[in-house]
């Protein structure tokens, strides 16, 4: 995944591409991202029990810079699975949080998909709440088809995600 990523964004900054190689990476959403440990506060937990090359895509205002009807944060992948990943820390309303990451990672997906072809990829979107580890479907059936249905992706609310 990580050469088509580079292929279609030839102009893609270094400082863009983290390569996740541990078993347990966490990520703190700030002003910038940040990779903390398991004892530090933390947004989002990404597991590779497959010990191979996972890559962090820092897709927000780095891949996608200010693209008219909003862009997600990362994509996260390796060279069979990738996951769109939006993460929401802001107060308030979640189910307006949830409408616009649903937004956000249609738009992204689009984006991308005229770029990349995804056929031998299994397609994610998460839309990641801060809480204590959990796995759980997004609220609207009829937008998790929706999801399914036009793009492929399998949408699910989140702040964990697995390589296995």
């Amino acid at each position: 995944m990580i050469q088509h990523l580079k292929e279609a964004f030839p102009n893609i900054e270094a400082s863009c591409l983290k390569t996740i190689t541990d078993k347990h990476t966490f990520v703190f959403e700030a002003e910038t991202v940040l990779f903390v440990t398991s004892k530090d506060s933390w947004h989002l937990h990404i597991e590779n029990k497959l010990k191979t090359e996972c890559y962090f895509v820092q897709n927000d205002d780095c891949i996608m810079k200010k693209v008219k009807g909003g862009q997600c944060d990362y994509l996260i992948c390796n060279d069979k699975d990738v996951f769109f990943t939006e993460v929401k820390v802001a107060k308030g309303n979640q189910a307006n949080h949830r409408k616009d990451a649903y937004s956000q990672l249609e738009n992204t997906f689009k984006h991308y998909s005229k770029l990349i072809n995804f056929d031998s990829y299994s397609l994610n979107a998460v839309v990641c709440f801060p809480s204590k580890r959990r796995i759980v479907s997004a609220s609207k059936s009829t937008k998790r088809k929706e999801f399914k249905d036009s793009y492929k992706l399998n949408l699910i609310e989140s702040n964990y995600i697995s390589f296995e």
